[in-house]
C-alpha cells in the first residue's frame, strides 16, 4: 500500500527483527515501571514520564528521556492492539517503531507517537486524560463513536480523511 501527499510516500513494510525486539523490550519495562511504582492509569505512566524527562543544554530531549518516551508510545501501542482490531504498521518513516497503529479491514489508523508528545508536552488542565483517549479509540474502532468525536487529531479514518495531521 501507497499513501502520497505533497513530497511524502509513505510506505508500509515489514517490521525488523530489531524493531520487534525494541518494542517488546519497551512493553515489558513499562509492565515493570507500573508494577515498581504502582502505575494503575495510564495518566500515571504519562505523570511518571514527564516528571523524569530532562533537557540537555541546548534545549533538546536527553537520550534516556526519548527512551522512556518512546517506551510510552509503545506500552499504549500495546494496550491498544490488545484491546481493538488494530494491529501496529511499519513505514518508510522510521522514527519510533510501533508508533503507528491501524485496522487492517477499516483502515482506522491512530499516530501514537504524536498523540503522546502532545499529551505530555500539553499544559491544559481541562485536556481528556489518556484513559480517557484510549477508552474513546476503543469505542471509536468498535464503530460506536465517530472520528469526529475522539478527543485527539491523530485518529484517522479513510471516511473522513486527516483532520489536522497533516496541515501544518
Amino acid at each position: 500500500m501507497m499513501i502520497t501527499t505533497a513530497d511524502t510516500t509513505l510506505r508500509i513494510r515489514e517490521f525488523t527483527r530489531r524493531e520487534k525486539t525494541c518494542i517488546r523490550q519497551d512493553v515489558k519495562r513499562f509492565e515493570k515501571i507500573g508494577r515498581d511504582h504502582h502505575c494503575n492509569s495510564l495518566e500515571d505512566y504519562v505523570d511518571f514520564v514527564r516528571e523524569r524527562i530532562r533537557f540537555t543544554d541546548e534545549g533538546g530531549i536527553t537520550t534516556k528521556s526519548l527512551l522512556l518516551i518512546r517506551g510510552l508510545i509503545a506500552y499504549f501501542g500495546d494496550r491498544l492492539i490488545r484491546q481493538t482490531t488494530m494491529e501496529r504498521v511499519a513505514t518508510t518513516l522510521q522514527h519510533t517503531p510501533g508508533s503507528l497503529v491501524r485496522d487492517p479491514q477499516t483502515f482506522q489508523t491512530v499516530f501514537i507517537a504524536n498523540l503522546i508528545f502532545d499529551h505530555l508536552i500539553a499544559d491544559d488542565l481541562w485536556a481528556p486524560s489518556l484513559d480517557e483517549i484510549m477508552d474513546e479509540l476503543i469505542d471509536w474502532n468498535d464503530g460506536y463513536l465517530d472520528t469526529e468525536d475522539v478527543q485527539t487529531d491523530y485518529a484517522w479514518d479513510p471516511n473522513t480523511g486527516l483532520r489536522e495531521y497533516l496541515v501544518a
